[in-house]
């Protein structure tokens, strides 16, 4: 019998599911307080907002919920971005200056109400909530982002999955003087910090992965107790 080509299959390649560090133009589809397990309650929490490209035509997403596939899918690429590399904890610097947990992630918050033109939400709920879970709850309640793009520089960190492939831990890069690394799609004049691979990607050895997909299950890394986390489902 001959060699039977009916049921070879190949990569097909395409579009990855998932965005990877760049310049991106992104919509926040809501924002999320975040500790992963190797994480104390007294280590903060992780910034990280949930973000999706604009609608890529033909492209087929992942499923909005993969227990319910009938809710559909996402029409653009997606991805989990920390608003820092690091989480955000009370603490005091070397020089001793002292950090606020809350008033660090008030800050990207508002960052985001004046990119978002929604500045007058921030403002009208001062003093409003006691702690930083309800606030960001009301955040995300209110949405004052919702359906707004923005262009975002997302830098990341490479890390190997389980499978063999590279995957990206995403965040915010540090920030530059006059530069900001989140804006409004159409603000007038761009002061969007540009993406430079070499400044603001973190890479692993190349030998050590066999190839690279973004059609996986995203997940994020462990192994680095301040930038990475344990393998997740977005």
């Amino acid at each position: 019998m001959g060699l039977s080509t009916k049921e070879i299959k190949t990569g097909e390649g395409g579009i990855p599911k998932v965005i990877a560090p760049g310049d991106h133009v992104l919509k926040i589809n809501k924002v999320e307080l975040k500790r992963w397990p190797f994480m104390d309650a007294d280590d903060g929490y992780f910034f990280v907002l949930h973000t999706e490209t604009e609608a890529i035509e033909g492209f087929e997403g992942f499923f909005f919920d993969k227990d319910d596939e009938s809710l559909g899918r996402h029409s653009g690429q997606i991805g989990q971005i920390k608003t820092n590399r690091y989480y955000y904890k009370d603490g005091e610097t070397k020089s001793g200056i002292q950090i606020s947990r809350d008033t660090e992630i008030l800050k990207q918050i508002k960052n985001i109400c004046m990119a978002a033109d929604a500045l007058e939400w921030f403002d009208k709920v001062d003093n409003k909530f006691n702690s930083i879970e309800e606030f960001v709850e009301a955040f995300n309640t209110k949405a004052p982002f919702k359906d707004k793009f923005f262009n975002i520089c997302v830098g990341g960190k490479e890390f190997e999955r389980k499978n063999g492939y590279i995957g990206h831990d995403l965040f915010f890069p540090k920030g530059e003087k006059g530069k900001v690394v989140l804006e409004g799609k159409d603000s007038a004049v761009s002061k969007v910090l540009a993406y430079n691979e070499s400044k603001h990607l973190m890479k692993i050895d190349a030998a050590k992965v066999s190839s690279f997909t973004g059609d996986e299950t995203p997940v994020i890394p462990g192994g680095d107790p301040l930038a990475g986390a344990p393998e997740f489902e977005l």
